[in-house]
This record gives structure tokens, C-alpha cells and sequence, in this order.
């Protein structure tokens, strides 16, 4: 290859790096365009935990039955997961953006009653459910 078309590959390749390297002088480190969403707020604590029991009405535990909730508040928030399980003493911990919902226990055969339960980021709310 000529020292002539080596120049110029040269120049090809740099010229850019160049010309951004002195925009960036010139400009500053911003964004090209606004009109784009603007970005997150620092990462918190941006969930809280419920959790509790699940026991029949003599007090066994209800192992793996399905833990299910649904958004009470519009509009509702984003939830990750479409449900937890009951372990086997019938524990159950679901973490869940802060809002209101309704939580019921299904195992199949029975349903708990709905129950209401309010979440709030960084804390813990217990909600013990009885299935008839």
C-alpha cells in the first residue's frame, strides 16, 4: 500500500475520534437529545415483604398451595412473579412494590377468602391465612 493511501486511511479512521473529541470539549458531557424519558432516580429499598402462614381452620399447615395477589390500586404496579408457593410449615414471603392488594391462598381444592394487604417499600407486612 502507498504511503499516499496510508495517509488517507489514517485520516479516514481519526477524523472522527477527532471531531467527537472536540464536540465533547466544546459541549460538555450532555445528552444529544431531550426528548427522551428521563432516567431512573437512584435505586432504594423499592419493595416491601409479605408474608405469613397458611394453615386450615384446625391449624395444620397448607403446604404448597399457591400464594396469588392482585393490585388494588390504578395503575397497578408491576409484579414480577406470577405467584409463591407455601413451604412446608405453610410459610410464604413474596416481595412486592409497595401498593394495596388483595391475597388470596389456592390450593386447588379450596380458596381463602381475599384479604387485604398494604405494602410499603423497606417494610414488612405479616398476613396469616386460614383456608376453610
Amino acid at each position: 500500500m502507498s504511503r499516499g493511501r496510508l495517509g488517507a486511511l489514517a485520516l479516514l479512521v481519526t477524523a472522527p475520534l477527532l471531531i467527537g473529541a472536540g464536540l465533547l470539549v466544546w459541549h460538555g458531557d450532555r445528552s444529544v437529545s431531550d426528548d427522551g424519558p428521563s432516567p431512573p432516580p437512584p435505586r432504594s429499598d423499592t419493595t416491601g415483604t409479605v408474608t405469613g402462614t397458611a394453615t386450615t381452620a384446625a391449624g395444620d399447615p397448607v403446604r404448597g398451595a399457591a400464594v396469588l395477589v392482585e393490585a388494588l390500586d390504578d395503575p397497578a404496579p408491576a409484579i414480577g412473579e406470577i405467584g409463591v408457593l407455601t413451604g412446608d410449615t405453610g410459610r410464604y414471603e413474596w416481595r412486592l412494590p409497595p401498593g394495596r392488594y388483595e391475597i388470596v391462598v389456592d390450593t386447588g381444592d379450596r380458596m381463602s377468602e381475599p384479604q387485604a394487604a398494604t405494602v410499603t417499600a423497606g417494610a414488612v407486612t405479616t398476613l396469616d391465612v386460614v383456608l376453610p
